[in-house]
């Protein structure tokens, strides 16, 4: 049973390891060289929890080698546009100028039910209220509004809001951070004053962010 316990740890951590690798995408985001090296992972990962007589370097070079070859077919798409539009294919307009192509929908093998729902979960429910519509290369869909249904926009009234910044976490779950973001750091004294200023125990604050302008934003944690 140790044994058990030991090789699920290590295949889980390998896994882990293995989709960090590939990079952050959510599963409807994959393209489909992505979501074959996630099935084949998925897949080759299980056979030596089924199979306790099988050695574990069974399971893990399969998976080095899947993840190597997703390196290298990600580099080499990066540097070939014919590559890449080989593997992933093409974005393709589904909806052109308000008017649905109907011969796209049949080669892609889409529904006019699959347009309606995928229409629906942009939050536009009148097909024609729409521009243009593209099916992206990971099978999501795109969609421009005609001018009269876009949202308005200050720039269209001629206003020029303020920028203050994308918020900054500085505490979470009463500890502080000072590198929430990947290479941007902020200064522990810095974090320290803006605490301060806050008149709050640290330890019991659940959230605390500051923008660009000094702006913070403070969330206190419930008692239980």
């Amino acid at each position: 049973m140790a044994i058990n316990f030991i090789r699920a740890i290590v295949i889980y951590v390998f896994v882990i390891i293995a989709v960090r690798l590939m990079g952050k995408r959510q599963v409807g985001e994959l393209k489909p060289h992505e979501l074959v090296i996630t099935i084949l992972l998925s897949a080759v990962a299980l056979i030596p929890l089924e199979e306790n007589s099988m050695p574990l370097a069974n399971c893990l070079v399969p998976i080095l080698l899947f993840i190597s070859m997703e390196i290298i077919v990600s580099v080499i798409s990066m540097k070939s546009l014919w590559f890449r539009n080989l593997l992933q294919g093409r974005p393709i307009f589904i909806i052109r100028k308000g008017k649905l192509d109907q011969k796209k929908l049949s080669e892609m093998r889409f529904t006019i039910d699959d347009v309606i729902d995928a229409l629906r979960q942009k939050d536009i429910f009148d097909l024609s209220e729409v521009e243009d519509a593209v099916i992206e290369t990971n099978g999501s869909i795109s969609v421009l509004p005609k001018a009269e249904n876009r949202p308005l926009t200050p720039k269209d009234m001629g206003i020029t809001p303020k920028d203050n910044g994308i918020p900054i976490t500085i505490v979470m779950d009463g500890k502080p951070v000072n590198e929430y973001f990947n290479e941007y750091k902020i200064d522990d004294k810095r974090i320290e004053l803006v605490i301060r200023n806050t008149q709050k125990d640290v330890s019991k604050i659940m959230l605390l962010t500051i923008d660009d302008k000094g702006n913070t934003f403070l969330i206190e944690k419930e008692n239980k």
